[in-house]
């Protein structure tokens, strides 16, 4: 028995999830965590948290290591969250000690994890955006066609004064056009990355919380998200 309509062998046409889709799958969700944590080597060794050699390294090596998801699993059950058996698995892979000991510095499970989210949310986003556009072209188009073709309106499923084909088609756009007013703000207000630490002060990170520190909100968010867009870094500086 699948888990959703979305895995189903028998459903899975009726509600498939496109382009989208492809952003949630486990090899999607452990590549967009390596990203998180090489952005984050990167903007600490620009930062002088961590050497730039270091950091350096540890951006090559994202970009060059493949970790198969399974290979996580069973870390994964014994930890509950999949960073740590991930990052055991990438520092293994890196085949070199002497930097793999800064992957992951400072951060916890929840930073990576959420911002990789973000990552995703924001790829599926602009999917969705695209897919909101064509529709809507598609029904203005429809809506202009018919404009002045006559048809029933219908009120408690029976029909009522006379409409047109064309304004109904028009209410079936309007709310569409409302959604996509609202991504702008979504993207603006909602997207947020992580940044805590295990204990949620950032003490591994230095004396200042880092998204407080001059200089660090710039660096976390434009490097963690220089492939994939913007976002907003979540982190308290009371």
């Amino acid at each position: 028995m699948a888990a959703c309509v979305f895995d189903s062998q028998i459903y899975g046409d009726l509600f498939t999830s496109g382009d989208v889709g492809r952003l949630f799958t486990d090899t999607a969700e452990t590549r967009a965590m390596l990203l998180v944590e090489g952005a984050l080597a990167r903007a600490q060794g620009a930062a002088g948290v961590i050497p730039t050699e270091s950091a350096a390294a540890i951006g090559r090596a994202v970009m060059e290591v493949a970790l198969d998801p399974a290979s996580i699993r069973k870390a994964t059950g014994q930890n509950g969250v999949p960073v740590p058996g991930l990052v055991a698995a990438f520092r293994a892979e890196m085949n070199a000690p002497e930097h793999a000991q800064y992957v992951h510095w400072g951060a916890t499970s929840q930073d990576i994890m959420d911002s990789a989210l973000m990552l995703r949310l924001r790829q599926a986003l602009a999917l969705i955006e695209d897919d909101l556009h064509l529709t809507l072209a598609s029904l203005g188009k429809l809506a202009q066609t018919h404009a002045a073709l006559p048809m029933p309106a219908r009120t408690y499923g029976q029909h009522a004064t006379p409409t047109s084909f064309g304004a109904v088609v028009d209410a079936w756009g309007a709310p569409m056009l409302d959604l996509l007013a609202e991504l702008p703000a979504l993207r603006k207000n909602c997207l947020l990355i992580s940044l805590s630490g295990a204990a949620g002060t950032a003490g591994a990170l230095g004396p200042q919380p880092p998204l407080c520190a001059p200089g660090w909100p710039r660096l976390w968010v434009l490097v963690i998200l220089s492939a994939a867009g913007t976002a907003t870094a979540h982190r308290s500086c009371d």
